[in-house]
């Protein structure tokens, strides 16, 4: 066996396994989106509303989906706002008055980052297996 059906054969193997590990961290992500759903960023509006029924009477209120929401401000997300003012914050596209004040969490993309990153490793192995067969 030549170093070139050395070669050959580590790129073949790569190309596999990076396909497979691709393709589960893409199915990782497309079902992470189905079940979670799209976040859109909007701007949200912390204020002051005394006999509303928040702790502290502090509400948020967001645009989205045609409407205008209001929530009470839970306790937790008090901690992490800076007070009466805006805040970006992100709204379930399908469900727009679910309101999230931080940024969804980044295991889908980084999921979806990593299948990219796998899938085009084992475009790369498959290329240089081809180029490696036709030249041999």
């Amino acid at each position: 066996m030549s170093a070139w059906d050395t070669i050959g054969v580590i790129a073949e193997v790569i190309g596999w396994v990076g396909l497979g590990l691709g393709l589960v961290c893409l199915g990782l992500a497309l079902l992470i989106r189905l079940a979670d759903g799209r976040w859109l960023p909007t701007d949200a509006v912390i204020a002051d509303e005394p006999g509303a029924d928040a702790p502290g009477g502090i509400v948020v209120r967001w645009f989205a989906g045609g409407e205008f929401h209001v929530r009470p401000l839970s306790a937790a997300e008090r901690h992490h706002v800076d007070g009466p003012g805006e805040e970006q914050a992100y709204y379930r596209e399908r469900e727009p008055e679910h309101l999230r004040l931080h940024e969804p969490p980044a295991g889908r993309r980084i999921l979806r980052l990593l299948g990219f990153v796998f899938l085009g490793l084992a475009v790369v192995a498959g290329v240089i297996g081809i180029v490696l067969m036709l030249t041999a």
